[in-house]
């Protein structure tokens, strides 16, 4: 059943409304289980580009401020959500929403301005503080904090600045700029659909997994990470169009 959610971009709405918490032990052993953030990205994909056409086409000049306030009301159902419906709140679109906003409101004013910024200052500042805020996420953040919340704007807004303010002259965007680590973005996205399989089939071979065994799977998902992406991935985005 969770397969057929995936492939049919319901998961989110699959694993709700199967009691599975995203963060409980038993979501160990769902092989499927990431691909609820798969689905609510898909959902958004599908009736985006329906108020892009309505709004964008028919009234630009409201468009920014159209996004604005679907961002505002999302943000603020999410803290509702994280308060009140917990669950729901972790895998229903709405609560999602705000967070692509923020970047297609990003992609907006690139398009509309030709570029992101140029000022050389605010560029190194800022792009330090993304990832400050990235990594105060990565090392407070644990499994008591509930998301979507008002924590969660912590890393949005840390990706969002490093985003904007990369030009390529900084040495953040250097360091992203490396070859490993460019290597890695190339392939994240196999390794996001190869990750959480593997480890929930190890799991059900070892339910006390040692270290050398989550090595393995790490060495695994990379593995056929870089096998599908040669394979799968690339050859699919170079297909000429028929």
């Amino acid at each position: 059943k969770s397969t057929i959610s995936s492939i049919f971009f319901s998961s989110n709405f699959y694993f709700y409304f199967s009691g599975v918490e995203y963060i409980k032990q038993d979501s160990l052993l769902q092989p499927f289980l990431h691909t609820w953030s798969l689905s609510v990205e898909e959902q958004f994909y599908i009736f985006f580009p329906i108020f892009f056409y309505l709004v964008f086409k028919k009234a630009k000049k409201i468009f920014i401020p159209s996004l604005v306030f679907i961002f505002v009301l999302s943000f603020c159902f999410a803290i509702y959500g994280s308060i009140n419906l917990d669950i729901a709140n972790f895998y229903f679109p709405f609560s999602r929403i705000w967070e692509i906003i923020f970047g297609s409101i990003i992609a907006f004013f690139e398009v509309e301005k030709g570029s992101r910024s140029k000022n050389v200052f605010l560029n190194q500042i800022f792009q330090i503080l993304g990832v400050v805020l990235i990594l105060i996420s990565f090392i407070n953040f644990n499994d008591e904090i509930k998301h979507p919340s008002t924590l969660t704007l912590i890393p949005v807004l840390g990706v969002g600045l490093i985003i904007w303010f990369s030009h390529g002259s900084e040495i953040i965007t250097k360091i992203l700029s490396l070859k490993i680590l460019v290597s890695v973005g190339l392939i994240s996205y196999s390794l996001y659909l190869w990750h959480y399989m593997i480890f929930a089939y190890g799991r059900f071979q070892q339910s006390e997994p040692t270290i050398n065994d989550k090595l393995e799977w790490v060495a695994v998902t990379i593995i056929l990470s870089i096998i599908f992406y040669f394979l799968i991935e690339k050859p699919f985005r170079k297909k000429e169009k028929i």
